[in-house]
């Protein structure tokens, strides 16, 4: 069994990762993401025992459920939540950022490092907290020019999630995609 010392958990902000690379026709093999984390902690001698991504849905958003199933299969645990419209039916509520914070904040004394894979600045005072609490943190942001500078500053480790060899392909239209629709219905709040 591997000590405190020795693991590391990931985090993925789902929303915020999709909505980035969506924006220029791409999209996340999330399965190669999390391979390419466990093979870079198997080679400095540590341990990502866990990996949990944080995924909101509308109801009946066959897209999202299949990619929620994927997430699940591939080894990740999934954390959900039900889009909630507020006032007209035109504005949404889209932010795991709370549920995203208390699972770290929860997982913080088991773990040694804590994995981000996020852009949102949002993120700061988490990063701070476990500094404070004398974890290292590494982000995996999504691309350059998408991520917060605070962010990149707070973290002890920075990477861009593009520069992982074999990690984003051609976004992929389903039948009932319209091309911008996603962008209205799941806006990014980096």
């Amino acid at each position: 069994m591997s000590s405190a010392r020795d693991r590391v958990v990931m985090f993925v902000d789902v929303q915020n990762v999709h909505i980035t690379f969506e924006k220029i026709g791409q999209e996340v093999r999330y399965d190669v993401l999390l391979k390419a984390v466990e093979d870079q902690y198997r080679r400095r001698g540590k341990v990502l025992f866990k990996a949990v991504a944080f995924v909101p849905m509308f109801e009946g958003d066959e897209r999202r459920e299949k990619l929620i199933n994927a997430l699940s299969f591939m080894g990740y645990r999934v954390v959900t939540k039900v889009v909630k419209k507020i006032g007209d039916a035109s504005s949404h509520k889209i932010n795991m950022d709370i549920e995203m914070a208390m699972e770290i904040i929860s997982m913080a004394d088991s773990v040694d490092e804590v994995v981000l894979v996020t852009g949102d600045r949002d993120f700061v005072p988490i990063v701070d907290y476990l500094s404070k609490k004398g974890k290292r943190v590494r982000v995996i942001g999504t691309r350059k020019g998408a991520v917060s500078i605070d962010l990149i500053r707070a973290c002890d480790e920075y990477d861009n999630m593009d520069e992982i060899e074999g990690i984003l392909m051609p976004f992929r239209y389903s039948d009932n995609y319209k091309e911008g629709s996603r962008d209205e219905e799941y806006p990014s709040d980096i």
